[in-house]
């Protein structure tokens, strides 16, 4: 029974894949067809080539993926990597498709491989040539040395009046066509015409190859890899068929109540095809709907931060957009900056609650907002220790009005977890920095309070359970700007604190919200000089400087285009990065294996984490459902973005 369902279940998948893959060959066609009659220049450049990095080079398959790109642009799909490669050579864009089955030779066998079927019957290629569909890609071999030279779009298929299959085709760089410079334009082939090799078809696992002992090339990676997701394979997937990989099928066909040959045969590869597809499905949707709770579960805090307006949307580079702001003058409690002023709820003096971490605000640092006056009494609002907006009335006398430093400002912004320090009207460095953490069995008490305020006292050095923190400025009651700390793991008493301790924990968090409510700022140089002792050192005897801490409540984040490079470990990587090179990453491990942005919403890139050290971007699904919840919230809320 759980076969028949399973059954099934790709039936249905394979059906709606169908269907949308008729109608991305469409929005690729559209792109192709509009692109007809461009001409490189006379030294061979072209706007395809330019794109794909090499602007002089030779450009068919950039242009082909020049219009996947632009497709996903226009009409809001996410084709590359995808359902298309982004391939910059003829000969990655198949091996690209041959991992994932989506390769259809014309002679029904790959070289050193093995006898190509198609794994929704077992009929072989050889049997039944492969017909192909507008969308699919076709390669070319022109030359006889055994190397793919040129590919093409497939446009559509058409039949002469005797019978043969013609293929109509929208290519770039084709040399057939005529003397340099080439062009855009359409060409048609017989079907058996011996320069076609093979097609990239639209359809993930759509053939498959019979593999046994001595095997070798990348359907045996396939394999390898699709056995180790299930469980059944622990060893490198090298890509040659040996011992390691026979017992690996043979106990999944066992698994499974296959014949158990040991070798891939049509009826294994359709299974293991199968349940690789139900499995990524899973994952996918197991991803979206993490990313939808907790968008969904974020609404009414972005709702409460839009109606108050505090912040907004904001870009860091704006120089004279966020000077404006910080130098804007600031109401504060007139009263010693670690002092409590409890606040009512009516001007009349009852306490508004006696929780520890609610019904206060701090004193002379903490800028506040005053939202109406009654008999004298001030009613005001501000962050609380929970970073809850709350408001309440403060008696007559109570508040004051400060204006900030106009040498230095700061703005630190939890989204990006990055501390943007300005002087005079310009941003002079950004530093990677980690705000209070928003996970664990604490996470309300830590998150740092947003709002605006004023740096005040240093303090210096400090202990922190084991952590050793240096260098510290108060800017919010306990709240502090201060060194990442260095881990002391003393088993007897506590250590000198000027020993080195080990600063790697901390500071591979950087980048991400990881402290107790405190900003930690990094202690290494970044690349303009500027460090958190470069901030000690320089703004700690001064007066009144603004930092705003720039909650992400109520905005959006940021897109990225789907073609946008990416890089992981495939070695048990646990974070893409934006850097082929992070530092956050053993050197061991690099340089980190590229896949795109957009690559990410599919298996088996769906657990991957954005590594901040890096700057890496929000998943997609985390980005475009955040993104809706912020309109949701605008829309409930009768505002305009």
């Amino acid at each position: 029974m759980k076969r028949i369902a399973l059954l099934l279940l790709v039936l249905v998948m394979m059906l709606g894949a169908c269907a949308l893959a008729d109608q991305r060959a469409e929005a690729l066609i559209n792109i192709a067809v509009s692109e007809l009659g461009y001409t490189a220049t006379k030294g061979g450049y072209s706007k395809y080539g330019e794109w794909g990095g090499n602007a002089y080079g030779q450009w068919c398959s950039e242009f082909v993926s020049w219009c996947v790109s632009r497709a996903d642009e226009y009409y809001g799909m996410s084709m590359l990597d995808n359902d298309y490669p982004m391939q910059t050579s003829c000969e990655t864009g198949v091996e690209w498709y041959k991992k994932r089955g989506r390769y259809v030779t014309t002679s029904g066998e790959i070289a050193g491989e093995g006898e190509q079927f198609y794994l929704a019957d077992g009929v072989s290629v050889k049997d039944r040539p492969y017909i192909p569909q507008p969308g699919d890609l076709i390669y070319i071999e022109w030359y006889q040395y055994n190397r793919i030279d040129h590919v093409g779009i497939v446009e559509f298929v058409t039949q002469d009046t005797d019978g043969m299959y013609l293929v109509h085709t929208i290519e770039g760089n084709n040399h057939i066509l005529g003397p340099e410079p080439t062009v855009v334009a359409r060409y048609t082939y017989r079907l058996d015409d011996p320069s076609i090799r093979g097609y990239g078809v639209m359809q993930e696992g759509f053939v498959g190859t019979k593999l046994g002992m001595g095997a070798e090339g990348t359907a045996v990676v396939a394999l390898q890899e699709g056995l180790s997701e299930l469980g059944y394979y622990d060893s490198e997937a090298g890509g040659k068929f040996g011992k390691g990989t026979q017992t690996a099928v043979r106990n999944y066909q066992k698994a499974k109540g296959l014949s158990q040959t040991g070798e891939a045969d049509a009826a294994t590869l359709r299974t293991l095809n199968a349940e690789l597809t139900v499995l990524r499905v899973q994952a996918e949707a197991r991803a979206k709907a993490k990313a939808e709770k907790e968008a969904q579960a974020r609404l009414a805090t972005a709702k409460e931060a839009i109606a108050a307006a505090w912040f907004g949307e904001f870009d860091p580079y704006d120089e004279e957009a966020v000077w404006a702001r910080l130098m804007q003058p600031v109401t504060v409690l007139d009263v010693e900056q670690k002092e409590r002023v409890f606040l009512s709820d009516a001007p009349n003096g009852n306490r508004k609650t006696i929780d520890d971490h609610r019904g206060f605000f701090y004193g002379s640092t903490v800028a506040v907002k005053v939202l109406d006056e009654q008999d004298g009494w001030s009613r005001i609002q501000a962050y609380n220790d929970y970073d809850e907006l709350e408001d309440g009335w403060v008696r007559p006398g109570r508040l004051k009005t400060v204006t900030p430093n106009s040498e230095y400002g700061i703005v630190v912004d939890k989204m990006t977890q990055r501390l943007y320090l300005y002087k005079e009207g310009k941003l002079l460095t950004e530093l990677l920095i980690s705000t209070g953490t928003t996970s664990g069995h604490n996470e309300g008490y830590c998150e740092t309070a947003s709002g605006e305020f004023l740096l005040a006292s240093p303090v210096g050095n400090f202990w922190s359970g084991n952590l050793y923190c240096r260098k510290a400025i108060r800017f919010n009651g306990g709240d502090l700007l201060h060194m990442v700390p260095a881990v002391h793991r003393e088993e007897i008493g506590m250590p000198d604190p000027q020993s080195y301790g080990d600063y790697s924990v901390c500071e591979s968090a950087l980048g991400s919200r990881a402290s107790h409510g405190c900003i930690r700022v990094q202690r290494a140089e970044n690349a303009d000089g500027y460090n958190h002792d470069w901030l000690w050192n320089n703004l700690r005897g001064k007066k009144n400087i603004k930092i705003i801490v720039w909650d992400d409540d109520g905005r959006k984040l940021k897109e990225t285009a789907d073609n946008t490079p990416m890089y992981y470990n495939p070695d048990g990587g646990e974070k893409y990065h934006a850097d082929q090179r992070c530092s956050s990453v053993r050197s061991a491990y690099l340089p980190l294996t590229e896949i795109t942005y957009g690559a990410l919403r599919s298996y088996p890139f769906t657990n991957l984490r954005a590594c901040r050290s890096c700057s890496a971007p929000d998943r997609p699904e985390t980005v475009e459902t955040w993104n809706a919840v912020i309109d949701q919230a605008y829309q409930e809320l009768g505002m305009t973005p």
